[in-house]
């Protein structure tokens, strides 16, 4: 039987510099993660994105042009963790942290939802959860698709994105998003190391249903 027709990208980023109009953002009072582009010989274009949370909390934003969730959901990308923060847990708010997580945030006014794969250390894979910050203004939905029984090697996933954010929601997937990536190690009181080589957004494969979840 013939394997699925991997669709051409419809957007790639492969840090080979810090993406064009991405920021930094911390939160107020909490030392800033470190975000920057290193050389890397495991990288398929011979750089990463490292990223480094000591006592510390950060994303990256990086927009996204050009993806239609409805036409396009299927998101790629290449990561590892290089230090776990100490005794994490996503499960419980105050161990909430992860070396790495992927959010497909919306940017509302008053509210913003994400959709969140992360990169646990002591939480389960597969597990899920809500959390609530900013005093309930921002909603994350979010997923354990690696811990540290994972390994420290590059793994690349794949994720339906709408799909994934019906089941997580409720509700259809944004029009227009960004994706924050995030490196937190400041309820632990430790330090987090991660790394992201690439990400892509593509349309579903030919073999598979538009709304099916990869495994």
């Amino acid at each position: 039987m013939r394997g699925a027709v991997v669709e051409r990208p419809v957007f790639r980023e492969e840090f080979a510099a810090m993406p064009p109009r991405s920021e930094i953002r911390g939160r107020p009072g909490t030392p800033l993660a470190l975000f920057e582009v290193v050389p890397s010989a495991d990288a398929a274009g011979g750089h990463v994105l490292r990223m480094t949370a000591d006592r510390a909390s950060g994303a990256l934003l990086v927009p996204v042009a050009g993806v239609d969730l409805e036409r396009t959901p299927i998101l790629r990308w290449r990561w590892r963790v290089i230090e776990w923060p100490a005794d994490a847990d996503g499960r419980r708010p105050d161990r909430d942290d992860q070396a790495i997580g992927l959010y497909i945030a919306t940017d509302g006014l008053f509210r913003r939802t994400s959709l969140a794969y992360r990169w646990e250390t002591l939480t389960p894979i597969g597990a899920t959860g809500v959390a609530s910050y900013a005093g309930g203004m921002v909603r994350v939905h979010w997923m354990a698709l690696r811990n540290r029984e994972s390994g420290t090697d590059f793994l690349v996933e794949e994720r339906n994105v709408a799909a994934d954010w019906r089941a997580m929601t409720g509700g259809p997937p944004p029009k227009t998003f960004a994706i924050s990536i995030s490196c937190n190690s400041q309820y632990t009181g430790s330090r987090a190391a991660a790394e992201l080589d690439w990400l892509e957004f593509s349309p579903v494969p030919t073999d598979r249903p538009s709304m099916e979840t990869p495994p």
